[in-house]
């Protein structure tokens, strides 16, 4: 009895064992590129197809395979000889002697036939083995294709050397920019960034392995120390779609941008889809800086137009808001947005412009054109390093007066209104003195009050002031009692 007990106890604590089996790689693949999958109107409004890895796998979707034939039906004949049938088939069946360019059968020892087979079974899997490893080199698709790009283009977005080298359309302001970045610094002289110092950063980035390594140890020797509001790595899922929906959001490695409370409330709630890119709004708003870094195997291109795809948002944010100071000055042709990439194999620097024209196609209002500045070597030697350096830090400071301008025009445009709804606000927020209940804390837009000025302030303390409770009227009972008392000393001093 003991000993069943016991048996009984083990069989009951087995933990059950889920019987169906993992997915395999093949089907993880195939998951991601289902949930990674644009719909079907990026490929349908494409003016030009690329026959990228994602549009092969869009065709075979859409292709309607024919299916297999069904075999006829048998039934009902039973003029067919099976028995001779399967004699016939069994003495080989027909002769194929007379066909034209028929082999002729080999007669070889079954001894030779049984190598044949070793050695072809070797052959297949010396094949099977190099197709796994061809398979295991190829490398995954992007989001960021030629078919991407076509698309921006389909759109009025333009790359880059669209069109020829020699019909580049630069921004009116491309010579100011370059004499900007080509300013030195004191930062980066020789007495104070040293050959040691650059073998530092050599070796950093040749030990960055990976994209993220990239942008989070040797890019910020870049960069600098500069006070700048940035952000990394930041989703902007606050813009409204540059397209039509189609292709996934912008997440540039890198962006500068202004503190929110820098820029009118009014403004950020008028203009949020445009310049505000995140919905965490203590992030940085107004981006007109980018930066997209690759890891010493990525792809350079994807690379450009990820910063391409960057830099159209921050023309487009910047244009915005020229448009909303003013719309006659809003097509000036000059750029306020900048964006670089960095590739960590090569050490390749490069910073471009992307600026809004009027387009000249009836259905696209403004048009976006990227512009190269120049480029340079990072890890070729300590001058190449101080140019480029000194050229991205030039470019961010450049980038942070540009918002500045365009930041105190157009707290510059709405003093009135804001005022207005400042006083709006106010009032909601203080409560008379003669009610019982009690009275309001702080609002929380005062962050943005204080960034509009001493004015608001007073307006607030005036608001305060009329809100304040009139003098209360004497009652009729008081006023009764008053003359009663008066009437009663007159009487005393008529009898004294």
């Amino acid at each position: 009895m003991p000993s069943n007990r016991k048996r009984k106890l083990y069989i009951e604590a087995e933990p059950t064992i889920d019987s169906s089996p993992p997915p395999t790689t093949k089907q993880r693949k195939l998951e991601k590129q289902q949930r990674h999958r644009p719909p079907t109107s990026f490929w349908d409004n494409l003016s030009q197809l690329w026959l990228t890895p994602r549009a092969l796998r869009e065709i075979d979707r859409r292709t309607v395979w024919p299916a297999a034939p069904v075999p006829p039906d048998r039934t009902g004949k039973e003029d067919i000889n099976l028995a001779g049938l399967k004699r016939f088939a069994r003495h080989g069946g027909p002769s194929l002697s007379n066909l034209r360019a028929y082999p002729e059968p080999e007669t070889a020892a079954p001894s030779n036939r049984t190598m044949a087979s070793s050695q072809l079974g070797s052959k297949k899997r010396a094949n099977s083995s190099r197709d796994s490893e061809r398979s295991s080199k190829t490398r995954k698709s992007s989001a960021y294709d030629r078919d991407f790009e076509q698309h921006l283009i389909d759109y009025g977005a333009y790359p880059e050397g669209y069109g020829g080298v020699r019909n580049l359309q630069e921004p009116h302001n491309w010579e100011e920019i370059n004499a900007r970045l080509a300013l030195p610094r004191v930062s980066l002289s020789p007495s104070r960034f040293t050959r040691e110092l650059f073998l530092d950063f050599k070796e950093k980035n040749q030990e960055a392995l990976t994209e993220g390594t990239v942008m989070s140890t040797a890019f910020p020797i870049i960069t600098g120390s500069a006070c700048i509001p940035h952000s990394e790595n930041l989703y902007f899922g606050n813009l409204k779609h540059l397209t039509d929906g189609s292709i996934t959001k912008a997440k540039p490695d890198f962006y500068d941008g202004s503190r929110p409370a820098e820029l009118s409330k009014r403004v950020r709630d008028d203009l949020g889809p445009y310049i505000v890119p995140s919905t965490n709004t203590a992030a940085p708003c107004l981006p007109n800086f980018f930066a997209e870094g690759k890891g010493p195997n990525g792809n350079p291109a994807v690379c450009k137009r990820q910063a391409f795809y960057d830099g159209t948002l921050g023309a487009r944010g910047t244009h915005k808001l020229q448009s909303y100071v003013d719309l006659e000055t809003a097509y000036d042709n000059n750029a306020y947005t900048i964006t670089s990439t960095y590739h960590g194999g090569t050490g390749a620097l490069k910073l471009y412009t992307t600026h809004p024209a009027q387009s000249t196609c009836l259905n696209q209002g403004t048009e976006f054109r990227m512009t190269q500045l120049n480029g340079w070597d990072m890890t070729g030697n300590p001058d190449s390093f101080r140019q480029g350096a000194s050229a991205l830090r030039n470019a961010r400071d450049w980038a942070k007066e540009k918002r500045e301008e365009l930041i105190a025009a157009a707290n510059g445009k709405v003093p009135d209104t804001a005022e207005h709804s400042d006083l709006v606000s106010s009032t909601q927020s203080f409560v008379s003195l003669s009610s019982n209940e009690p009275t309001h804390a702080e609002s929380e837009t005062s962050a943005d009050e204080l960034a509009l000025g001493i004015d608001t302030l007073a307006g607030s303390s005036q608001v305060e002031a009329r809100t304040k409770p009139p003098l209360k009227a004497p009652s009729n009972q008081q006023s009764t009692k008053k003359a009663t008392r008066a009437s009663d000393t007159g009487l005393r001093r008529k009898n004294g």
